[in-house]
């Protein structure tokens, strides 16, 4: 079964060329790797910078903004899972053997697959605490339970822990936000999909200065505000009552990002937190959970 890795690239730095190694190294070797060039980036200085002669790599040259390499990517992809890549991140040696083999054996197509993560700064043996262990204490739950679990203890889900059949993916697309990955997720768990999680091997996650969710400016909080819309409505299929307060917690921490560009948007954010504040029932801890972000 053919896997497409889809790795957005807008420039040549060292990272790149370590994350698309640990791609061609991966132990299952049944993959093609679309590298995706956008922007001013051209096919050739990529190919050089490289210089890796592979038939599994795929050059493709698209728009501008890393929503669409990603999405030219995903038409370009033959494969049958499809795995996300950031070029600036890596994956564990049995990353995608793993979760393939676990996807092969539950025998549905409404299925998809997430593995831990690993934040880094420049080697996977770095000593990290995964935070989130309350979501991967059972190996298979649905879209239902995830957003239960995320709802009550929070965290995210990072891009490149996901292994997901292309056709559960249909007319999906990722936009254009500082939180693309949420949507597009959200998106996919609209349907309500069995998810088997994965504890025994990681995607690795890069921190660095120039890592794109840290850059920010009013108009990355209006894409936000837009995104948590989107999610929103892709939620709400899920008909639980949890969403409400995942939501919630989404509002709460958009202050703190309003209050980075000094209070831009902050009314209609505290609005939004307080609808769903009290939708969730949460009484007087909202209250408190208010004046905290405010005061902070």
């Amino acid at each position: 079964m053919l896997v497409s890795i889809i790795i957005p690239v807008h420039k040549t730095i060292d990272y790149f060329k370590s994350c698309v190694e640990s791609a061609l190294l991966q132990s299952y070797s049944h993959i093609e790797v679309i590298i995706a060039c956008n922007g001013e980036l051209e096919i050739q200085t990529c190919k050089d910078f490289l210089n890796i002669n592979d038939p599994r790599l795929i050059y493709l040259k698209t728009k501008p903004g890393r929503h669409n390499a990603r999405n030219e990517g995903l038409l370009a992809a033959k494969g049958k899972y499809i795995q996300f890549l950031d070029y600036d991140d890596l994956l564990y040696l049995k990353k995608i053997e793993t979760q393939v083999s676990l996807l092969k054996s539950a025998n549905s197509k409404e299925i998809i697959s997430i593995t831990k993560w690993k934040k880094f700064k420049n080697e996977l043996n770095e000593s990290y605490n995964f935070p989130y262990n309350n979501i991967f204490e059972e190996e298979k739950i649905d879209a239902r339970k995830l957003i239960r679990k995320l709802s009550v203890n929070g965290g995210f889900i990072a891009t490149g822990s996901w292994l997901i059949p292309k056709v559960l993916i249909g007319n999906i697309q990722w936009i254009d936000s500082p939180n693309d990955d949420a949507v597009f997720l959200s998106g996919i768990l609209k349907g309500n999909p069995e998810i088997i999680m994965v504890s025994e091997t990681y995607a690795g996650y890069r921190i660095h200065d120039e890592n794109t969710s840290s850059l920010f400016k009013k108009s990355e909080l209006d894409k936000l505000l837009v995104s948590w819309e989107l999610i929103y409505q892709n939620l709400k299929a899920l008909h639980i009552f949890e969403v409400k307060l995942y939501l919630y917690k989404a509002y709460l921490n958009l202050i703190r990002y309003s209050k980075v560009v000094n209070g831009y948007r902050i009314l209609f954010i505290i609005y939004k937190t307080l609808m769903f504040g009290f939708k969730s029932k949460l009484g007087f801890n909202l209250v408190l959970d208010l004046k905290r972000m405010l005061l902070k």
